[in-house]
């Protein structure tokens, strides 16, 4: 006897000190950060958990269902642990658009085993919602109706004009490789206008400086003028060539001779007969050489 009753007290000292080896009982807390808010306004709701280091939780994200409030946003802050225990704590900002004067929330957290997963209940959090409109409603409301125009401020569709654009561009490519590059055409014709008349405004210039005062720095000016133009519309090398080498490159028998006789008064000082002819003359010459650069420019040759 003595000893069966030695072995029940063991026995039982065993029991006990398993009993206390249980899991801690925890619970989430979960808490408003006022205690009274008006329809629509933030407010937040922290949730709270300590429990055994050992155990995996599993805290509310956006997915659950907040009973009468709305989700903006959340914030989680990480684990801490001391000793044998941890604690986890998540912010939530929440609005309620409910009348009802006062709201309750009570959240869940999932503990997780190998077996199964354990849902535990925070405590119901309650706040007060302040009615905006105070006093008893009337049974027919008058509402009042404005009707006077809002002014709307008007903005630019940034992307409907860069696809029209696009559009535009898309054409004009289309058109200009089926009907032979009609834009290179006309872009090249209004830049050799515009040159052309820029040496016309220049020779006209300087003819009414010879016409005052006939010397040799006029109209080494005009030849200047006139070999650098003629150079740029045919691509000839007019500026670095002697009257001769000009002559090879254009044959023409009164342009020889108006440029001899310019070289003979320049170099000789031999008198012209006409000077006002041979200004006139190689005018002339610069003329044609557009003309015929227009025309070539017309045919598809923009070199």
């Amino acid at each position: 006897m003595k000893y069966g009753l030695l072995i029940f007290v063991i026995s039982l000292f065993f029991q006990r000190t398993a009993s206390g080896q249980n899991p801690v009982d925890w619970k989430p807390v979960a808490s408003f950060s006022s205690d009274t808010i008006q329809v629509g306004e933030p407010v937040r709701l922290s949730l709270s958990v300590r429990y055994p280091s050992r155990l995996q939780i599993l805290l509310p994200d956006t997915n659950e269902v907040f009973s009468t409030f709305e989700l903006r946003k959340k914030e989680f802050y990480p684990t801490r642990t001391i000793g044998e225990m941890s604690r986890d704590c998540v912010v939530y900002e929440l609005a309620t658009f409910n009348l009802d004067p006062v709201q309750t929330i009570s959240l869940p957290v999932l503990e997780f085993s190998q077996q199964d997963s354990v849902r535990k209940m925070s405590n119901e959090a309650t706040i007060y919602v302040k009615q905006s409109f105070e006093g008893a409603l009337p049974k027919n409301p008058v509402v009042q109706s404005d009707l006077s125009p809002v002014p709307v401020p008007t903005r630019v569709n940034y992307p409907y004009i860069l696809i029209g654009m696009g559009i535009v561009i898309l054409l004009i490519l289309v058109v200009n490789f089926f009907f032979d590059r009609p834009i290179q055409k006309f872009i090249y014709l209004f830049l050799e206008r515009r040159r052309h008349e820029a040496f016309l405004k220049q020779h006209d210039r300087i003819r009414i400086l010879l016409d005052s005062n006939l010397n040799i720095d006029n109209i080494e000016s005009l030849l200047n003028v006139w070999k650098k133009y003629i150079q740029r519309v045919d691509g000839n090398p007019y500026t670095s060539l002697t009257s001769m080498e000009i002559f090879k490159i254009l044959p023409d028998p009164v342009l020889k001779d108006v440029l001899q006789e310019i070289d003979r008064w320049i170099y000789g000082g031999i008198e012209m007969k006409d000077y006002r002819f041979n200004i006139d003359y190689v005018k002339q010459v610069a003329v044609q050489l557009y003309q015929n650069k227009r025309e070539a420019i017309r045919n598809g040759k923009f070199e």
